[in-house]
């Protein structure tokens, strides 16, 4: 039997990839453009504004990870009010970090909860295979004997993911803690 929780594991998964593109493109292009243009004063401005930018992805991040991760934080300290204050914040930087981070883990998270949702049609296969043709290789499957076959492929394929995604959910909750 799969969990509660693992359903929850599911959701943050399939939540983060379109977060983890949005958090990696800014995160890139901020650092980038702000670094490029660091001989002027307006780098710094610009790199002051992606750290600004970090600490509330960062904050979406921390309730996500606390809602449907089950991550427990530390009182977050204030935020810097000065730009240059915001240049030297170590927790701003950290959380740049885990924002970069992030797109890899959550592409991880993402095919593991693809399978796992495409693994529900497969297990149903005993049902479907007299309304909906179901192809194996190149073969139909043309008999309850082999629906029942490709069924307990879906229920290992199934469970396989629920524990990976579980395993990326644990290491995405221990990122967000060390990080933010």
């Amino acid at each position: 039997m799969v969990h509660a929780q693992t359903y929850r594991h599911l959701l943050y998964a399939l939540v983060s990839f379109p977060l983890g593109i949005l958090y990696f493109v800014s995160m890139i292009t901020g650092l980038s453009v702000g670094i490029g243009t660091a001989i002027i004063v307006i780098g710094f401005v610009i790199l002051a504004l992606t750290l600004g930018v970090a600490r509330i992805f960062a904050r979406l991040e921390r309730e996500l990870a606390k809602a449907l991760l089950g991550a427990t934080f530390e009182q977050r300290p204030p935020y810097p009010r000065h730009w240059r204050a915001v240049l030297r914040d170590r927790r701003s930087w950290t959380a740049v970090v885990y924002l970069i981070l992030r797109f890899p883990v959550s592409v991880a998270g993402f095919v593991t909860s693809v399978l796992m949702l495409a693994a529900v049609p497969v297990m149903a296969a005993p049902v479907l295979y007299m309304f909906v043709p179901i192809i194996v290789g190149v073969e139909r499957v043309a008999t309850s004997e082999e629906a029942m076959l490709v069924s307990l492929f879906g229920c290992i394929l199934f469970l396989a993911a629920a524990h990976a995604v579980n395993g990326i959910a644990a290491v995405s909750r221990r990122l967000s803690v060390a990080l933010l």
